[in-house]
């Protein structure tokens, strides 16, 4: 990875970190774990030139997890695509565990929130779009659903060769912490039709240079990418009571003041 690129990659998740405890601080509700621990992936695929959101034909992606939805909305304001006063007059009544919303955005390819379908949808849409790479982001806890496991056993037997799953391995729920579960290790996975990669999912080239190898293989893949639920402000990370608590106004301005 070119070095200004990784700088580029420092420097925006430094600032969508910064402008994520802004937007807090004008009153938003969002899941602040969640956001945290998957924000640097989001970083790597819309400024790694691998999701231009600029674009009207451009490849798909599904945050499963849609209760980290400030990832994108973070970066559609970073592009100027959006703006604070736009969010608030079209979002002022979006509650703590809001979705995304395809109806509201252009910018969004599917409804997420109810968890455990994205990745039943992503094959449809490759299904679709052979051409076009189908990229998910999916929480850990996800994994206990089974309608990811069907959809999973079939991008399989079908050998559809065009999605990425991305799985946030923060190991924790909205309140509790999930085990070293056998679903994540190579052992089963190993056994599917995927390209299987484990990465640390806050390190940019690591995160880089994996999206790029997909791009390059003739399967879908699978990458494991541990995180850290909060990642980037001590008091949040592995914080059960701010996976699913807002914190004070008083906290957040210690943080970017």
């Amino acid at each position: 990875m070119e070095k200004n690129l990784r700088i580029k990659f420092l420097e925006k998740g430094k600032k969508l970190r910064k402008d994520f405890i802004k937007i807090l601080l004008e009153g938003f509700k969002f899941h602040v774990g969640g956001t945290l621990s998957c924000l640097d992936i989001c970083v790597v695929l819309f400024y790694g030139n691998f999701i231009n959101l600029e674009k009207k034909s451009r490849n798909f992606f599904i945050l499963s997890k849609g209760h980290a939805l400030a990832c994108l909305f973070l970066t559609l304001m970073d592009k100027k695509l959006y703006n604070l006063k736009f969010l608030k007059k079209n979002y002022k009544n979006l509650n703590f565990g809001g979705q995304l919303d395809i109806y509201n955005s252009k910018y969004v390819d599917w409804n997420t929130g109810s968890l455990g379908h994205s990745i039943g949808v992503a094959t449809g849409l490759a299904i679709k779009n052979p051409k076009k790479k189908i990229f998910v982001i999916v929480g850990d806890a996800e994994f206990e659903e089974g309608s990811i496991w069907e959809a999973i056993f079939y991008i399989s037997e079908k050998k559809i060769k065009n999605i990425l799953i991305i799985i946030d391995r923060n190991r924790m729920s909205a309140s509790t912490i999930i085990e070293n579960k056998e679903i994540f290790e190579k052992k089963i996975i190993n056994q599917l039709n995927f390209n299987l990669v484990k990465i640390n999912g806050h390190n940019y080239e690591k995160i880089y240079k994996s999206v790029e190898k997909f791009k390059k293989k003739t399967k879908s893949t699978i990458i494991i990418a541990n995180t850290i639920k909060g990642k980037g402000f001590k008091i949040f990370e592995n914080s059960k009571k701010y996976s699913h608590e807002m914190p004070k106004k008083e906290i957040l301005k210690n943080l970017i003041y």
